[in-house]
């Protein structure tokens, strides 16, 4: 998909940093944006931003992890744009816990958000993009998904599932002229370790990897340009930021050794 004017995208987490910011650069290309969110604050907020793009923005309060609601979002992004291109599944949350205090509540929660949503939005949209001219779907995973991090197991379990269900979509969709992309960002300046702060176990730990972050990691607005080129190029999998590269290659160059140095950290 090289040109994304009078496309239809799709895009879970719609409400703030890498959604907002995608967002907002494909309405720049003149794409028309279906924004799906489950805070309607979060995306009126987007949807304001973006008046006068001349585009087309619908608003879809959506709570990614029920199956109900997600397979009624296909009839409505259709009745409003009557077609999709591009489904952007970005919604995703992280703990900052171990695995032994982690309950079975917590795990529901992350695995709803970071995996079902993801599978939910393939699933219920490949009739759409089946029947459009061309069409991507773009899946968020993250470094997270190359190795084991201590304090991080229900989010690295759930980016790994992400990570190959895409990679076993690449390699079918092409018959189906779907392209899918998986998107392994580092460190993002964003809030989301600040969002389920009260959550974590840990919260020095937790408050050391939002400072972290905000100081080496990458901008929402980067995240966002390199997934559109990724789409424009058709790639399979895209690493955001040089700690994504570095976690990929060292765990790559030294699988053990790698994980020895995090349980060391941990």
């Amino acid at each position: 998909m090289k040109d994304f004017h009078n496309k239809v995208a799709v895009i879970t987490g719609a409400g703030g940093g890498v959604g907002s910011a995608l967002a907002q650069q494909l309405a720049a290309r003149g794409c028309h944006l279906a924004l799906v969110d489950i805070s309607e604050p979060a995306l009126v907020k987007v949807a304001d931003a973006l008046a006068g793009s001349h585009i087309k923005v619908s608003r879809h309060v959506v709570d990614i992890t029920s199956k109900t609601q997600m397979a009624d979002l296909p009839d409505a992004v259709l009745a409003a744009h009557g077609k999709v291109n591009l489904l952007v599944n970005n919604a995703g949350i992280t703990y900052q816990k171990s695995f032994a205090t982690h309950t079975l509540e917590d795990w529901e929660k992350i695995v709803g958000i970071n995996w079902w949503g993801v599978l939910y939005g393939c699933h219920y949209f490949l009739d759409a993009l089946t029947a459009a001219d061309e069409a991507h779907i773009v899946n968020l995973s993250s470094m997270s998904a190359f190795s084991g991090l201590p304090g991080q197991t229900s989010y690295c379990a759930t980016k790994g599932a992400v990570k190959l269900l895409s990679e076993a979509m690449w390699a079918e969709m092409e018959k189906l002229n779907i392209g899918v992309t998986s998107v392994h960002p580092g460190a993002i300046k964003t809030d989301m370790i600040q969002a389920t702060l009260n959550n974590s176990d840990d919260l020095e730990a937790a408050r050391r990897n939002y400072e972290l972050a905000h100081k080496i990691g990458v901008s929402p607005e980067h995240v966002a340009t390199t997934i559109i080129k990724a789409v424009q190029k058709n790639r399979l999998r895209i690493r955001v930021g040089k700690d994504a590269w570095l976690m990929d290659v060292l765990k790559r160059l030294f699988p053990v050794g790698l994980q020895k140095l995090l349980r060391r950290v941990a």
